[in-house]
């Protein structure tokens, strides 16, 4: 590994999760750089245009080009383009933020958002990239995914609530529990307050290569609602994929 790629890409994660600039000194402390690295780093990026210092002061963020490149990426295949109306009209119908997501790795990213109406409070932003045993989507991913896949996430799992998966066991019995549902739920295993469902969206070959999600802070939901939501979601799931020329097709 180079270190200075690690350090560099490091400290531009440090600067994304950062709520406000951040002062050198803490910059450096955060990246454990001395004060002198640490400078002549946030130069670097700042000339390559990933940093820049706010509003002329001596405090530094991230710029959006990260999040062009990122964009950009996601935009070639032209699966957010296609789904975006899509997601925008299942929004309008359900109180719950409407999010499709991708997977990176061991994680799920959403890489369209729509937030509801009937609450203000946030929960996924556009971008977030969270571990995919901890979320709805990315149980989708990763129940239709490879099997290597599933050797990494099961190798790697760590509490972030007290209703976070973190046994193989109960990693393989909740895969199972998708697969044969052909959808997924999380309920407080990311965020205390955090509920989702989530559905594959699959490719030309049938392959699930994105998951669409109501989430939020919903209400606890009879089985009749949940099967309501899931109606929603798989149809618009159908409607991506047959707006989408990368979509899969029935035959």
């Amino acid at each position: 590994m180079i270190k200075s790629v690690e350090k560099a890409l490091r400290l531009l994660e440090i600067l994304s999760e950062a709520r406000e600039p951040m002062r050198l000194r803490d910059v450096a402390a955060a990246t454990e750089m001395t004060r002198s690295n640490a400078l002549r780093m946030l130069q670097t990026l700042q000339d390559l245009g990933y940093v820049r210092q706010a509003d002329g002061s001596a405090l530094y963020e991230m710029s959006l080009k990260a999040f062009q490149i990122g964009a950009r990426r996601i935009s070639h295949d032209g699966l957010v383009t296609a789904a975006h109306p899509i997601v925008q009209e299942l929004a309008d119908r359900v109180e719950a933020n409407v999010l499709l997501s991708v997977r990176d790795g061991t994680y799920c990213v959403v890489v369209d958002r729509i937030e509801s109406r009937a609450f203000v409070r946030t929960f996924a932003q556009l971008g977030a990239r969270e571990p995919l045993q901890a979320v709805s989507a990315g149980k989708v991913l990763l129940a239709y995914g490879s099997q290597a896949v599933f050797e990494m996430v099961a190798a790697n799992l760590v509490p972030l609530t007290p209703r976070t998966i973190v046994t193989r066991e109960a990693l393989e019995a909740e895969m199972e529990k998708v697969r044969r549902q052909g959808f997924a739920t999380t309920e407080g295993e990311l965020k205390q307050d955090a509920k989702g469902i989530a559905v594959p969206v699959r490719g030309r070959l049938g392959d699930v290569v994105a998951a669409l999600t109501a989430s939020g802070p919903l209400a606890k939901m009879s089985e009749s609602e949940l099967a309501g939501y899931v109606v929603l979601l798989r149809d618009h799931a159908a409607r991506i994929e047959a707006a989408w020329s990368g979509g899969f097709r029935q035959a």
